[in-house]
């Protein structure tokens, strides 16, 4: 079964410069302005996408032993399965922003990043009569290592280290996740990784924080005929009647927020490492209504103040900025000390700029830093100690039998 192996800088990382986001329409990351490898191009579509010159000529090396493969296994193929291939590329150059918003929220990217791990996002296309580039979607969903194995044979998990190594050479929060397309008339599948930093996958085209509909939204887009698009399933509670709430379990658990925030900063080793980063925790309203119980935290991340900058919604972003500098005085408030600072968000909206959030500013105190420390294992501790006493899974299970 020949699988075609497609690396893509989708962010095209190295071109841009400080602060600056990638529209996912823009024609430099869909279009012309790409360059492609010409020898494992595919109907006349780039598989190997390069930003510039030198960095096609840099990653040659790399690309060289992929490259070589590919047209050996291609060259073998039948020729009815080298046009499926030819077609599920053109294909796939049409609709891939659109497979990447629904793999980030299938797979729950935006708060779970090690999902990337452990799952491929698995699209089924059907031969369709009448469509414009031959495929529509036939259904999507996430599927482990395990079960891709098993059905499909092949490496995931050795692709995904080689996906994962280059997303860690752009930046260390940089992450990479796999895409498969698999055509149902003969099985052929086309592969690719997609890595983004953390900034652009809460803010990728609709994504957010992620829709809840994602496949009845993907068949819309990518189905034929095609019809009209779903909005976005949004689960949002009044939270502005729980606000009086939401302060009693903050101030109910601050210490337990301070401790992490101390541990996954490291602030007792390095006091001023609260000004370069921060802690973001994700919170989740389970409609409880018992004060302890009512919010539950889901996971936790530490970020740069450069990508808080372009990841947060600017008014959320000033209020971690006032406590990481220091409030100045203002004819109402005194000023403040600058602090490190821990920002509670709420994840169920969708839209981050509607999802409640607070900050924390963490005290250095004697007394904080000289308490219990849990370097290695404060995140475990955190979502334990207020996310209900049990970790969360990584995922539901997915069945097995999507193709047939």
């Amino acid at each position: 079964m020949y699988i075609l192996a497609v690396y893509q800088q989708v962010s095209a990382l190295s071109t841009l410069g400080p602060g600056e986001i990638l529209h996912p329409r823009r024609k430099s990351e869909w279009g012309g302005k790409l360059r492609a490898c010409s020898r494992c191009s595919v109907a006349g579509k780039g598989v190997a996408l390069y930003c510039s010159l030198k960095c096609q000529k840099d990653d040659w090396p790399r690309h060289k032993v992929q490259c070589n493969r590919d047209q050996d296994e291609k060259h073998a193929m039948p020729e009815s399965e080298q046009k499926t291939i030819e077609d599920v590329v053109i294909w796939d150059r049409k609709n891939r922003p659109k497979l990447i918003s629904a793999a980030i929220s299938a797979l729950e990217l935006c708060h779970y990043p090690e999902n990337a791990d452990e799952y491929v996002f698995f699209v089924v296309l059907t031969d369709t009569p009448g469509a414009k580039h031959r495929y529509s979607v036939g259904s999507a969903a996430p599927i482990s290592f395990e079960q891709y194995e098993s059905m499909y044979g092949g490496d995931p998990r050795n692709d995904q280290r080689i996906g994962q190594e280059r997303a860690k050479a752009k930046s260390a929060t940089c992450i990479s996740f796999q895409i498969v397309e698999c055509a149902s008339n003969d099985g052929c599948r086309n592969t690719f990784q997609t890595w983004m930093m953390p900034k652009d996958l809460h803010g990728y085209r609709t994504t957010g924080f992620g829709v809840l509909n994602w496949h009845e939204i993907l068949l819309a887009q990518c189905g034929f005929p095609k019809s009209p698009v779903p909005p976005n399933q949004v689960v949002a509670p009044n939270f502005n009647k729980n606000l009086v709430a939401l302060k009693a379990w903050r101030d109910l658990y601050m210490n337990d927020m301070y401790s992490a925030t101390i541990d996954a900063l490291r602030l007792d080793e390095d006091p001023s490492a609260g000004q370069k980063q921060f802690l973001i925790i994700y919170l989740r309203y389970t409609g409880l209504p018992n004060i302890p119980d009512m919010f539950t935290v889901e996971n936790a991340f530490v970020f740069s103040l450069e990508e808080a900058a372009i990841m947060l919604d600017p008014s959320v972003w000033r209020a971690v900025e006032l406590v990481v500098n220091g409030r100045p005085r203002t004819e109402t408030r005194a000023a403040a000390d600058p602090a490190p600072c821990a920002l509670c968000q709420i994840i169920d909206p969708i839209d981050p700029s509607q999802a409640p959030s607070f900050t924390v500013p963490v005290p250095i105190t004697d007394e904080l830093l000289q308490g219990p420390r849990r370097k290695a294992t404060w995140k475990q501790h955190l979502v334990e100690t207020l996310g209900g006493n049990e970790l969360r899974e990584n995922m539901t299970e997915i069945v097995a039998a999507i193709l047939y």
